[in-house]
């Protein structure tokens, strides 16, 4: 975890997917972006908060709980409590998340 913004570390990467952990202390936040490519969050620790489509329709994942993003699809989410999410996203995107 870093004390001032979320963390990310790459997990894996093959020409069609990443896979991507996140490192979020409570109140960090990654912030609502789009995607060409879909996203299957899961929660490996921790609680938060995840905007779907804006910041104002959220779905609250605990430990072990996931969530699927279409293509396009507004996303982000802010750590209710320390939390990791692996996100597995297909086709692997060119652009990085700005943290």
């Amino acid at each position: 975890f870093n004390e001032e913004k979320p963390f990310s570390e790459k997990i894996l990467a093959t020409d069609n997917m990443v896979i991507v952990h996140f490192y979020l202390k409570k109140g960090q936040k990654i912030p609502l972006h789009t995607s060409k490519s879909e996203v299957l969050v899961t929660v490996l620790l921790g609680k938060g908060k995840f905007f779907v489509g804006n910041e104002e329709n959220i779905e609250i994942l605990n430990e072990k709980e996931s969530y699927f993003y279409q293509s396009e699809e507004p996303h982000g989410f802010e750590a209710l409590e320390n939390m990791i999410v692996q996100a597995v996203i297909s086709p692997n995107p060119q652009q990085k998340i700005k943290l």
